[in-house]
């Protein structure tokens, strides 16, 4: 499957709606020397960077979360946007 990374976005922000509720900027960029997903998340001056592979990014596409990729987000959001207290909802 081909990934489409406009589509990627908007399937990441739909498993994860504090994205946008907090105004965070999301980009996503094909890494070929990684052979992975970029994925770059940022609130300010704080910036969470890490990577998917492409079969974690085909399962976003067919409904499938990432629970490496969800935990990598939550706790980004606890410490950079509700001072460590808040759980994503």
């Amino acid at each position: 499957m081909r990934v489409d990374k406009l589509e990627l976005e908007q399937k990441i922000k739909s498993f994860y709606p504090e994205i946008e509720r907090r105004g965070l900027a999301l980009s996503l960029e094909f890494d070929e020397e990684a052979d992975a997903w970029s994925v770059v998340l940022s609130s300010g001056n704080h910036l969470l960077t890490t990577y998917i592979d492409p079969e974690d990014a085909e399962n976003y596409l067919s409904g499938v979360d990432c629970k490496d990729l969800s935990r990598q987000i939550e706790r980004f959001i606890e410490t950079y946007c509700c001072g460590g207290t808040a759980r994503l909802v």
